[in-house]
């Protein structure tokens, strides 16, 4: 069994890495919103503010900073390209299967039950929607997790204390709905023996979180308290998604391994126990919400690794009776089987992008910088960066604020109507035959759409994102009596008059 479970936890993180670092390099996005991070970055290497009010030329993602912050720290050195972000999603993701794996160990005595567990949470790449190695937040996210969990489960003195403060204020600064695992992690160790030290270790969670909000909120003028805070929670809730959560998302992809996590619940300590609800929580809680996606599972996921690792470790001898040795050879079993179903959906030709997609982007942003002007692809703003163009805010972004209401939709709907009625892009390009979302109902009186479709790249190329929304160009929208379609999507398409 030890051997069984080490092999079975290693290949699908050999797997992964064997994907991840094939397309670490590729120029386009491999997610839709992944277009968005790129061009965060690029404001704070240009020394842009990340949190300015939403207009058609930019609409930041509703998240903390500081994914984007260690990325931009990464570009400084790379340069600005989707590889900075992917090789900091890479790192982390790499970074979470090692913590989890020696958490693991530390907790049950069991070398082979870590690697298990962290090969369980690996296997669920597919299942998870191609996500831990794109340039997004959840990697960084889940490795900032596992290790406030680590810290608190080892921490003895005020500086492992102050360490674990830390680590729960980045969780948090990284996405948003980490608060859940701070406040139950701390609640959890005020009520052990270690409550002088989770007072502590509070006292500069609570800092951390007062500060940075307080720096950011006064720098962007109210405007991160709007898109951490605000933008979410006047999306609308779809309270039927609680139960999707479960016989949707969770039971299908880990149910054999969640009879081993129920084991592990009964053996794990208070605080790991609490630090798993939360991460429960905090999927469950972004699930409910419009425009929630496979990715926000991950952290149920790490969940029920932890917790199926810690039911299927060899456990420490005396500490349990021997019915309970027979019972983690079967969670042992039951990882295995569920880390073997989930590996045997893995398909590299799906998440690796042909050669004719790389060609065609290629051309698409040679036809874009040869087209110049302002012209303006909304789903994907790094095209235009690539081009050398004016950026505008993507339409992943202007979405969330789209669902929302208040100042947000206030500021971005002016921006929109004015940059129409004044007819400000040469050109823009949309992923479908009608107008782009939010913008006004009189737009065919400033712009019409060309009737040929723009089919850029060689034949054969479809030249999709392979994680979330798959649409690329196909549609392009001129100034009512200016421009030629025919010669606009010529140029486009890389073929000369």
């Amino acid at each position: 069994m030890p051997w069984a479970a080490a092999l079975a936890g290693a290949a699908p993180i050999a797997a992964y890495l064997v994907i991840a670092l094939s397309r670490l390099t590729y120029p386009f996005p491999l997610e839709w919103l992944e277009s968005n991070s790129l061009i965060e970055v690029h404001r704070i290497v240009t020394g842009h503010q990340l949190y300015p009010p939403p207009t058609i030329a930019y609409v930041p993602d509703g998240y903390p900073p500081l994914y984007f912050l260690v990325s931009a720290a990464v570009a400084k050195v790379t340069g600005v390209s989707y590889v900075p972000l992917r090789l900091v999603s890479l790192v982390s993701s790499l970074a979470c299967f090692a913590l989890l794996a020696d958490l693991v160990r530390k907790e049950t005595a069991s070398a082979w039950a870590g690697i298990a567990s962290a090969g369980l949470l690996a296997a669920t790449y597919f299942a998870a929607g191609i996500w831990f190695d794109v340039g997004r937040v959840d990697s960084l996210f889940l490795a900032l997790s596992v290790a406030g969990l680590y810290a608190a489960c080892r921490m003895s003195r005020p500086r492992g204390a102050i360490t674990l403060g830390v680590l729960l204020g980045a969780v948090f600064l990284t996405k948003q709905t980490g608060l859940a695992e701070g406040v139950a992690v701390l609640a959890a160790l005020a009520f052990s023996q270690r409550r002088r030290l989770a007072l502590l270790a509070g006292a500069t969670y609570v800092a951390v979180l007062a500060a940075s909000t307080a720096v950011l909120a006064i720098t962007s003028r109210g405007w991160y308290l709007y898109y951490v805070f605000v933008q979410m929670s006047e999306h609308r809730i779809r309270y039927s998604s609680l139960i999707w959560f479960w016989t949707g998302r969770l039971l299908p992809v880990l149910g054999i391994a969640c009879l081993a996590a129920v084991l592990g619940a009964w053996l794990a300590g208070r605080v790991l126990l609490a630090g798993c609800a939360a991460l429960l929580i905090e999927s469950a809680a972004t699930l409910v919400h419009t425009g929630a996606s496979r990715n926000d599972m991950l952290p149920a996921y790490l969940a029920v690794a932890l917790l199926a690792g810690i039911g299927l470790g060899r456990l420490r001898s005396g500490e349990v009776r021997p019915v309970l040795r027979w019972a983690s050879l079967v969670a042992g079993a039951l990882v295995i089987a569920q880390t073997l179903v989930l590996l045997s959906g893995f398909h590299p030709g799906l998440a690796v992008p042909p050669g004719s997609d790389r060609a065609a982007g290629q051309q698409l942003v040679a036809g874009l910088r040869k087209l110049g002007g302002t012209t303006a692809y909304f789903s994907d703003p790094g095209l235009d960066l690539a081009a050398g163009l004016p950026l505008v805010a993507h339409q992943g972004a202007a979405d969330d604020i789209l669902r929302a209401s208040g100042a947000g939709l206030a500021s971005y709907s002016r921006s929109v109507t004015r940059a129409v009625t004044e007819r400000r892009f040469s050109a823009f390009i949309t992923d479908y035959a009608g107008p782009p979302r939010g913008f006004p109902p009189n737009l065919p009186r400033y712009y019409r759409r060309c009737p040929r479709m723009l089919l850029p790249g060689p034949p054969g190329a479809v030249f999709e994102s392979v994680v979330g929304a798959h649409a690329r160009p196909a549609f392009v929208w001129l100034p009512v009596g200016r421009g030629s379609c025919a010669l606009t999507v010529r140029v486009l398409d890389g073929r000369r008059s």
